[in-house]
């Protein structure tokens, strides 16, 4: 009897162990299928939010094109109707001093041009021997050396010209140094860079910057020998906990000089205001009506010292609002002429002339100024939509030409 009254218990169980078994699937099958939606609604949207991003991305780009043609066009516009006299009063210099942001369907577009003449190139330490060059003369001698390491912070592509000489006009300013030899012209250069760095920067050592300047040499020329006595090559680079080589070839980006042995991260922010890269060029011709008025080391530098500090700061603060015509028109200034008549005073690099090179065979104070200038960069910042990108253009502008010599994308 027990066992009768047993087994009709457990015949009356059983049909609700599988009703339990039955919900617990249901319940499972429904857990499945919500993370199976959450997880393809959250693709969704990250394939709408990339897509988005892309859409934005193009239409950055586009506008910076436009922002692009519109320089380009009024940059030729009041080069052609000053022939080639480039100063402050110009339309270009007083939209960018405005701040002046322009709204644009979706978005807005603020940009800066700076003219690549008010700033020291250092490109210009590219100096090679066999090329006799006027110290104020550009030349671009070919690269045949593989290039090297360059991975400057700013991602950018070259689109100018390639050959020998990447200028295809002449700046016209008076050279009164005549025509110096390549090895005069490099120590003159190196003068003038190692001027500049003790200029700008009052707490910097003589020895960091004699490192600097030879390295920078170092690096630009086409070998892997160490010229001067502070210089370094592949072989000091590729010895650092992350090797690297030297380039042995032009600089593209300012923000190579970061990987130049001796230059740390505050000499470089602080030198940063005062130096520029022309592409493929070692043209140094400072135009006098655009350099900034809070930069007179920039001055004292060029004209090796034949400015003080002071009477660099007292031109920039007397210059006529409206610029020079020419050098000749510049000497009206006292300071100009002045510095011509007082003659150069060359810091070399560990205070010790090399051999054949004097203050007397350096060259003159005012062979590396001008009132013209044909290179000019633009900074631009575009918004649309949640993107901002920060982009730059580097041109060539004369009356005859205007064309894009560098684009690159991205915070140097």
């Amino acid at each position: 009897m027990n066992n009768r009254r047993r087994n009709l218990q457990a015949c009356a169980a059983q049909p609700q162990r599988q009703r339990g078994v039955a919900l617990l699937m249901v319940l499972l099958v429904v857990a499945l299928v919500s993370v199976m939606a959450v997880t393809l609604s959250g693709r969704l949207q990250t394939t709408v939010l990339r897509t988005a991003n892309f859409q934005q991305a193009e239409q950055a780009y586009w506008y910076w094109l436009s922002a692009e043609e519109i320089v380009r066009e009024l940059l030729q516009r009041e080069i052609s109707e000053s022939d080639g006299v480039v100063h402050q009063q110009q339309m270009w210099y007083q939209q960018t001093k405005s701040g002046s942001i322009y709204p644009v369907d979706g978005g807005a577009i603020k940009g800066e041009i700076q003219d690549l003449q008010s700033c020291f190139n250092l490109n210009a330490l590219r100096v090679e021997d066999g090329v006799s060059s006027g110290s104020g003369a550009g030349t671009a001698p070919p690269s045949t050396a593989p290039q090297g390491n360059q991975s400057g912070t700013n991602t950018g592509t070259n689109t100018g010209t390639t050959g020998n000489n990447a200028n295809t006009g002449a700046n016209t300013g008076t050279n009164t140094g005549g025509s110096l030899a390549p090895d005069v012209l490099r120590e003159r250069r190196k003068a003038q860079l190692r001027m500049l760095f003790m200029a700008a920067d009052e707490n910097i050592e003589s020895y960091a910057v004699d490192v600097i300047v030879d390295s920078l040499a170092d690096w630009l020329d086409s070998d892997d020998n160490i010229d001067g006595s502070y210089g370094a090559e592949s072989v000091d680079y590729q010895s650092l906990q992350f090797p690297y080589r030297a380039a042995n070839s032009w600089l593209v980006h300012v923000s190579e000089l970061r990987l130049v042995r001796g230059v740390t991260a505050r000499i470089y922010q602080q030198i940063k205001p005062y130096v520029c890269v022309i592409p493929r060029d070692n043209t140094l011709k400072l135009n006098i009506n655009t350099v900034s008025k809070e930069q007179p080391a920039l001055l004292h530098a060029v004209t090796v010292g034949a400015m003080s500090m002071g009477d660099a700061a007292s031109y920039l603060a007397s210059r006529r609002e409206s610029g020079y015509e020419s050098m000749d028109d510049a000497r009206n200034n006292g300071a100009i002429n002045d510095a011509a008549t007082r003659g150069v005073q060359p810091k070399f690099v560990g205070n010790v002339p090399p051999n054949g090179v004097t203050a007397q065979t350096i060259g003159g104070a005012l062979d590396d100024l001008d009132v013209k200038s044909k290179y000019f960069q633009l900074n631009a910042k575009i918004g649309y939509g949640d993107l901002t990108m920060a982009t730059e253009s580097q041109f060539l502008i004369t009356s005859e030409t205007a064309e894009v010599l560098y684009r690159g994308a991205g915070e140097p």
